[in-house]
């Protein structure tokens, strides 16, 4: 295998250039490959130039780069390795930068879902120094993968029983509970919104538990949307609408992954994952606009929208987790079209019903790899999820749509601490970059690590 070295640098200047065997002929290769160091500028230099007879990679590098744009170089710089190799880092720069985000998106870029298509592309494999330590970016890492994958595979594939044996695969070898509940535990137990979005759909609905160190001061609850494909129900979505809704189980994968994260990180707090698992599909037995479904608290919720159903196994799953009485509720869905209305497709929406808690999970990514922002729980709106037969309707109309689905999930915390995220828009990539392929991102990963990060340090 290769040496690799990747050299930091931020000015062509004498400290620079002393790497190199010849100096005159490597500021020939410079002026040839117009390389000045520029922000963000990068350029591989054979072996025969260098001292240290290493293939090196100059990185134009400087300490006003945030974690995101650190990690985006980090995959960029990955496109230009063209060969396996063993890789170490060197630096030319004055001020020291912290290189765990660039060491992420090094490893993260090489992600290809394959599943279905033979290539004749030639893996790269990367290796390490053993000076550098990247045991958490690479359980980052395999979290996120294990996100994509399943986001980008297919739904005829991606059945209730095949997602549980991937979340048993994931969690082997660690200290996670994991318990599988079934259709009749879930008619027994009153999860009205779960049983009435999958009634549609011949394939049975799940309920999964995982629990992760239920001895900390600190107990989580971390629930996640696990909707197999969504057709809309018979309020059905156009087939241009249907055509990425294998994606809408994002939620419930990660929430999978954060708490495989938790574990392999050993953080100071207790995380349960409660992940419903339907399909949301058009029969003669699927609940109809009209319908009112009792859910696992007792409320009442008249259906006007078949296709507003995340929402409608989100609140059966808050219920459950809101009786065990845990310190904080998060969530993590793609829920609304709303919310990247609002955002647009690269930042995840916050609403929550404690300013305490939106804010320290804001300061815990900001200026991170994932991007976010808080929009308000608008109690004013309250009046647009009203129905006149039921406690509520699962809709409150197109305006404001991430705020009123958010309404009525706050009915079903029980006045429990609440941050929820809406991943509608990050949670699939449009278009390939060098740090996403299309598809599955695993988006809300870092951002759920980091927010657990500090409230493992400082739980309150």
């Amino acid at each position: 295998m290769k040496e690799l070295s990747i050299l930091f640098v931020d000015s062509v200047n004498d400290s620079l250039l002393n790497n190199f065997k010849d100096e005159e002929q490597i500021k020939d290769y410079f002026e040839i490959n117009k390389f000045k160091a520029s922000k963000k500028e990068m350029l591989l230099v054979p072996k025969l130039y260098l001292k240290n007879e290493k293939d090196t990679i100059l990185v134009s590098i400087d300490d006003s780069l945030n974690k995101n744009e650190l990690c985006e170089l980090g995959s960029k710089v990955r496109n230009k390795i063209p060969f396996d190799c063993n890789i170490s880092y060197l630096s030319n720069l004055e001020t020291e930068v912290d290189l765990q985000e660039f060491t992420l998106g090094l490893i993260l870029s090489g992600y290809k879902f394959e599943k279905y298509v033979e290539t004749d592309s030639k893996e790269i494999n990367i290796q390490f120094d053993e000076s550098i330590d990247i045991d958490e970016q690479k359980f980052i890492k395999d979290s996120i993968y294990f996100v994509r994958d399943l986001v980008n595979l297919p739904a005829l594939d991606k059945t209730p029983d095949y997602f549980i044996n991937e979340v048993k695969k994931l969690i082997d070898n660690e200290k996670i509970k994991l318990t599988i509940f079934d259709k009749k535990w879930l008619l027994k137990e009153n999860f009205g919104g779960v049983i009435g979005v999958s009634q549609g759909s011949s394939k049975d609905p799940y309920f999964l538990v995982g629990e992760y160190n239920t001895g900390a001061d600190f107990q989580i609850a971390l629930i996640g949307k696990g909707v197999l494909f969504d057709s809309g129900g018979l309020s059905l979505k156009s087939p241009s609408g249907m055509e990425t809704m294998k994606t809408d189980m994002a939620g419930a994968a990660t929430a999978w992954a954060v708490i495989k994260l938790v574990a392999s990180l050993g953080l100071n707090v207790g995380v349960k994952v409660y992940t419903p698992l339907v399909e949301n599909m058009p029969s003669s037995t699927a609940i109809r606009p009209g319908d009112v479904l009792k859910m696992r608290n007792g409320k009442t919720v008249e259906v006007l929208n078949t296709d507003a159903e995340g929402r409608l196994i989100m609140a059966d799953a808050l219920a459950f987790a809101a009786e065990k009485k845990p310190d904080l509720i998060c969530d993590v869905a793609t829920l609304t079209g709303a919310a990247y209305v609002a955002l647009g497709v690269d930042i995840g929406a916050v609403i929550s019903n404690s300013e305490k808690y939106a804010a320290e999970f804001i300061k815990s990514n900001k200026n991170q790899v994932e991007s976010y922002h808080e929009l308000p729980l608008f109690q004013g709106y309250k009046s647009l999820i009203k129905s006149s037969i039921a406690d509520m309707k699962n809709t409150g109309g197109r305006f404001g749509g991430a705020i009123t689905a958010a309404l009525i999930l706050e009915e079903f915390v029980d006045e429990i601490p609440w941050v929820h995220l809406d991943i509608a828009g990050p949670a699939r990539a449009r278009s390939s970059s060098a740090l996403n392929p299309e598809g599955g991102t695993g988006f809300g990963v870092i951002g759920l690590m980091n927010f657990f990060k500090l409230l493992s340090k400082n739980p309150q």
